[in-house]
C-alpha cells in the first residue's frame, strides 16, 4: 500500500526535517539530477562520484540538468576518498555492482541515526542491510529516467509533469511508516512526489518487473524506450517477459504490489487483461519516458560491465529457485551479457530478430486473414 506526500514545488525549503547533511553517492545520470534539486531546496548535500571529471566540473560550473528542463544548480560534489564529516542521510545510486565500495566510504561516516536509503535498481535492500545493518536501512524506487550527458550535465529524459508527479517510493523494511521514514520523503520530494509504501518488497519487486521488461528489451536490442514501443514484435515480448517476472515473484512468496488500476493478476498472459489492452496501458506509460534508455544500455555504450545480473539475473535467479520457466528472461539477459562481454552495443534490428524467433515457438500462428501479432 502506497501513501501521498506532498510535491516537491509545494513545501518549505529544507523544512521539517531533523536531517541536516546528506550524500547523494553515485552523482551520475540519476544522482546528479537528485543530488541537485535537493541542493536547490537549500538542504546541505554532498554529490559523492568516482568520476573525477565530473565532481570536478559540477565544483566549478554546477549541475546541468537538460533535456525536459534546462537549469544550472550550484552544487557541493566529491570524490568517495575525500570525503569527511558525518552524515544523516546517505542516498544510494550507484549501480549494484558497485555497492560495498561505495559505502564502505561512509561507514563510519553516520551519524548517530544516520540511515541509508538505496534507490538503486533491483532488489538490493538486503545486500545493503548486510552492510550497515538493518536498522540503518530504507529503500525506494525511482519514478523518472535520465541520461548522463558528460561531466556536469545530466539529462532529464522523462517529462518535467511526469517527474514533478512521482519521482519516488520510499519504506521501511519492516513495513512501519516511521518518522525517518518521512523525512527521507520529505527531501526527496525536491525532485518530485515522494510517496510511502509500507510493502516495499512488494513494490521493488514490482519496479523490477518494469526493469526486467523495458529496460531489458532496450539493452538487449540497444533502442530506447521509445524504439521499443513502437516495435510490435518487442511489445508482444514484453507480454512475456512480464508475465514471468510476476510468476516468478509470486512463487517466491512476494506481495507484488499493481503495476496499474488492476492487480498484478490481471498482467499475466492469462489474466483479466488482454493483450491489447496491456500493451496499451504499458505503451501510454511509457510515452512519458521516449527519449530514455536503460541504464544498462548506457553501461554498454561506455564498454562498462551493466546490471544484468540484478535485473533480469534476478528474475532468473528467483525463477530457477522455485522451478519457473522464463525463456524471455534468458533471452534478454543473453543477449545483454554477449554485448557486455564483447563490448558492443546490440543492433536494433538484431534483437527485434531474436525475440521475434522465440515468440514464433510459443505464440500460436495467426488465423488466416487475422492480423499478426494477437495473444489473446
Amino acid at each position: 500500500m502506497q501513501t501521498d506526500t506532498t510535491a516537491g514545488e509545494d513545501h518549505q525549503y529544507g523544512k521539517g526535517t531533523d536531517m541536516q547533511r546528506i550524500a547523494v553517492v553515485g552523482a551520475g545520470s540519476l544522482g546528479t539530477i537528485t543530488g541537485a534539486l535537493i541542493a536547490e531546496r537549500g538542504y546541505e548535500v554532498v554529490l559523492v562520484d568516482a568520476n573525477a571529471a565530473h565532481v570536478e566540473a559540477l565544483n566549478r560550473s554546477g549541475a546541468h540538468i537538460a533535456g525536459h528542463i534546462d537549469r544550472v544548480v550550484p552544487v557541493t560534489a566529491a570524490l568517495p576518498q575525500d570525503v569527511t564529516g558525518e552524515f544523516d542521510l546517505v542516498i544510494l545510486l550507484t549501480k549494484q555492482v558497485y555497492t560495498e565500495q561505495a559505502l564502505e566510504p561512509f561507514l563510519g561516516r553516520l551519524s548517530p541515526e544516520g540511515v541509508v536509503c538505496t534507490l538503486q535498481n533491483g532488489t538490493p535492500e538486503q545486500h545493503v542491510a548486510e552492510i550497515v545493518g538493518a536498522e540503518r536501512t530504507l529503500a525506494g524506487n525511482v519514478r523518472f529516467s535520465a541520461i548522463y550527458r558528460g561531466p556536469g550535465e545530466s539529462q532529464l529524459a522523462t517529462t518535467w509533469e511526469q517527474t514533478l508527479a512521482h519521482s519516488f517510493d520510499v519504506g521501511e523494511l519492516d513495513g512501519s511508516l516511521t518518522d525517518r521514514l518521512r523525512e527521507t520523503a520529505e527531501i526527496l520530494s525536491s525532485v518530485g512526489h515522494c510517496g510511502l509504501t509500507d510493502n516495499i518488497t512488494g513494490m521493488k519487486w514490482s519496479k523490477l518487473l518494469i526493469n526486467s521488461t523495458f529496460s531489458g528489451l532496450s539493452a538487449a536490442c540497444g533502442g530506447t524506450f521509445g524504439e521499443v514501443i513502437d516495435a510490435p514484435p518487442l511489445m508482444r515480448a514484453a507480454l512475456h517477459l512480464l508475465d514471468e517476472g510476476i510468476r516468478a515473484g509470486q512463487a517466491a512468496g512476494i506481495d507484488i504490489e499493481s503495476l496499474g488500476p488492476a492487480p498484478i493478476d490481471a498482467f499475466t498472459l492469462d489474466g483479466e487483461w488482454s493483450a491489447e489492452r496491456t500493451i496499451a496501458f504499458f505503451t501510454d506509460s511509457i510515452e512519458k519516458h521516449r527519449q530514455a534508455e536503460a541504464s544498462m544500455l548506457q553501461d554498454l555504450r561506455k564498454g562498462i560491465d551493466c546490471e544484468r545480473d540484478f535485473i533480469n539475473g534476478r528474475v532468473i535467479e528467483v525463477a530457477e529457485r522455485h522451478g519457473v520457466e522464463v525463456p524471455f528472461n534468458r533471452l534478454a539477459y543473453t543477449l545483454i551479457s554477449q554485448a557486455e562481454a564483447e563490448r558492443t552495443v546490440p543492433r536494433f534490428a538484431d534483437g527485434v530478430a531474436a525475440f521475434e524467433e522465440l515468440l514464433a515457438g510459443v505464440e500460436p500462428a495467426p488465423a488466416e486473414g487475422a492480423a499478426a501479432g494477437g495473444l489473446r
